[in-house]
Order: structure tokens, then sequence, then C-alpha cells
């Protein structure tokens, strides 16, 4: 069968789409998987911070693909938020002047599929509430509570039945 051993070091994207990419093709070899998630990545990644190209060199090399494709874009953005001074955790404030360079602005929302089972066309943000993303736009707002902006895929199945038999490990 298979065993996962999790361990919390900020860098748990891999192991969990290794581990529910292998659960779809041994226990629903059937299904089409999609699987959207907060990869945790980042533009310019941290020792200590999964980044977004080598997360894309990972999830194509399972033949995955992602609502960005095979290559995502290292500027896409889909968090930009900054702690302001009157929330609590004040070590974590940054100031207006700073909020592009100490702000959390970074790719981190995907929808991954087997792409022997869909074709992307077209992938939208929103954050706003009102299906329209705004670069540059600290988020959340009074009117959009969310610290990541919505994604959402418009995809096209490439065979009615499922791609099992082309899907390799």
């Amino acid at each position: 069968m298979y065993e996962y051993m999790y361990v919390y070091d900020r860098l748990a994207t891999k192991p969990v789409v290794d581990a529910v990419q292998k659960y779809a093709m041994i226990e629903h070899p059937d299904c089409k998987m999609l699987f959207g998630l907060d990869a945790n990545t980042y533009a310019t990644p941290e020792h200590d911070q999964q980044g977004v190209v080598d997360f894309g060199d990972f999830y194509t090399r399972l033949n995955l693909s992602s609502c960005y494709g095979p290559h995502p874009d290292p500027f896409n953005f889909t968090t930009f938020h900054a702690r302001t001074h009157l929330q609590t955790q004040l070590n974590k404030a940054v100031s207006f002047e700073q909020k592009g360079i100490k702000g959390d602005k970074n790719p981190k929302d995907f929808i991954l599929f087997f792409n022997a089972d869909f074709k992307v066309i077209s992938t939208e943000k929103d954050n706003t509430g009102n299906k329209h993303y705004i670069d540059g736009m600290i988020f959340p707002t009074l009117t959009f509570p969310s610290d990541h902006a919505v994604t959402s895929t418009l995809l096209l199945e490439l065979s009615p039945v499922s791609a099992s038999s082309f899907r390799t490990t």
C-alpha cells in the first residue's frame, strides 16, 4: 500500500500533493481528481519556504497540471496582505510604505488535476467579491474578507472516461 509521515516544517505542500496524487491513482483510479489547495508557495522563497517554480516542476513530474499550467508565473499573486499596527502580533506589523516589501504577496493558490484529464480554458482571480482582481491591492478588505484571492478555472474535459490508463507515477 502506501505510507506517509507528516512532519511540520512549513514544507508540507509536496508530501500532501504526493499523497493525494497516490490516493487518487490507487483508491479511485476511475475518478477524475480536482484538488484545490493553498500550496503556501513563494515567488522568491527563503530556505524554509516552498518556491512556486520548484512546486510547478514537482507537480509536473507527477503528471499533474494546474490552473496556471505546468510552469506557474512566480508573480501571479493570489495573496497580498500585511498586518497593521492595530492588529495583534505587533512584531509582524508593516508600515504602509513597506507593504510591497514586507507584506505577504505570493502565488499560493492552485487547482491541480491530471494533465490527461483536463485542459485549462481560462483561469481568473477575484480579490473584490465582484469577479474582478485588482493588482497591488492589499486584502482582506471590508468588502472582501479573505486574505487569499478566489481562484477559479474553466476546464475542458479531455475524455469522458477516466484517463487513469494514461496516468503514470
